[in-house]
């Protein structure tokens, strides 16, 4: 046991211990408090709305001529020359092939003479009539006569003129259907000239695809052609409204230009695509594309991004609908346009963090 002067020592030394211990507390609640923590820097974007995704169906198409028209010569003869080969291209007015004229130059300079002969005739009876020496029944003839003469003359003059085979629009021969020194009538086939400026695509819908595809003007197509790399836009031209025979299709046309250094000829085979209208239910629904590093995953495997809102980092859950070429297409009934989507430093912020909003350059 110790001494009561111990004891006594023992106490005052605690005394001192506690008075220093008050004394270095009472200096340190006297002095500065910490600055508070800055503002978490986050990169942000506007959410964008994105456009309604239309829907297509897909179809068969055989590319056929917008315009393909048998030629032949509007009058008989024989045929003298044929100046193009199956495969030239030609343009509108140019000579295709040609008669021999013979005939016809011969009925022109008879039908000219005889024309000439009786205006000369009726200009002098005309004189006796107005000298009182003929009656007017005395030109009567002559007047008819001269009328023939010159209905002759210029019946000759077009026959001339039919004895060349012009091209009616700008084309493509695509067969020749008589040769040289051939005798034929008025209305033989002579050559086929396909337009190949334009063509059409005709499609078989079925009675489903017919009801909901927009059938008119506002119709949206493309069609892909089968054996190479090419694509165009289509247009509507006409439709059936009866189906075809033996089967519950019906019989859709569209119309393209394709471009000048591809032969697109009819009976090649095209894929098309028919888009149909956005749905009601699409339009009402408003969807967005945000980055794929604006995407977050809970443990739950639940989607959601962070928004700054008045300065502080906000959580909103979202249905994620698909990803495509680095975006993520994105829904949700508490999501809105012009919102700040944070799209960087997503994964080190919490709700309701201080956040500094900066855009990227």
């Amino acid at each position: 046991m110790l001494p009561s002067s111990a004891y006594a020592e023992i106490r005052h030394s605690c005394l001192w211990l506690l008075g220093g211990a008050a004394l270095l507390l009472g200096g340190c609640s006297n002095g500065e408090e910490p600055a508070p923590t800055p503002p978490r820097i986050a990169i942000v974007e506007t959410l964008q709305p994105a456009d309604p995704e239309a829907q297509a169906l897909q179809f068969a198409g055989v590319v056929e001529s917008v315009t393909s028209t048998q030629l032949a010569f509007q009058v008989p003869g024989r045929i003298e020359r044929i100046l193009v080969e199956e495969g030239t291209q030609v343009t509108r007015g140019q000579p295709l092939a040609m008669l021999d004229d013979t005939d016809y130059q011969l009925q022109l300079r008879d039908a000219t003479a005889q024309q000439r002969q009786l205006a000369a005739d009726l200009k002098r009876k005309r004189n006796l009539l107005a000298e009182g020496i003929l009656s007017p029944a005395a030109i009567e003839p002559l007047e008819a006569g001269l009328t023939s003469a010159e209905v002759a003359r210029d019946t000759a003059r077009r026959n001339i003129a039919y004895s060349t085979l012009n091209a009616p629009f700008d084309g493509v021969i695509a067969q020749r259907m008589a040769e040289p020194d051939m005798v034929v009538d008025s209305g033989t086939p002579i050559l086929l000239v396909q337009d190949n400026r334009h063509i059409e695509v005709g499609v078989d819908l079925s009675e489903r695809a017919a009801l909901s595809v927009p059938l008119g003007p506002d119709l949206l197509a493309k069609g892909n052609l089968v054996i190479g790399e090419l694509s165009l836009p289509l247009r509507y031209k006409e439709h059936s409204t009866q189906p075809r025979e033996g089967s519950r299709t019906y019989r859709l046309i569209l119309q393209g230009e394709p471009p000048e250094e591809v032969n697109l000829l009819p009976g090649m085979a095209m894929r098309v695509s028919l888009q149909l209208p956005v749905s009601q239910q699409q339009r009402e629904q408003e969807r967005f594309l945000i980055p794929l590093s604006a995407l977050q995953t809970a443990e739950n495997d639940q989607h959601y991004i962070w928004l700054a809102v008045d300065g502080k980092a906000r959580r909103q859950d979202l249905l994620l609908e698909s990803v495509e070429s680095g975006r993520a297409l994105i829904s949700g009934a508490q999501l809105s346009a012009d919102s700040e989507v944070i799209v960087a430093g997503g994964n080190k912020v919490s709700e309701g963090l201080p956040i500094q909003t900066q855009r990227r350059d």
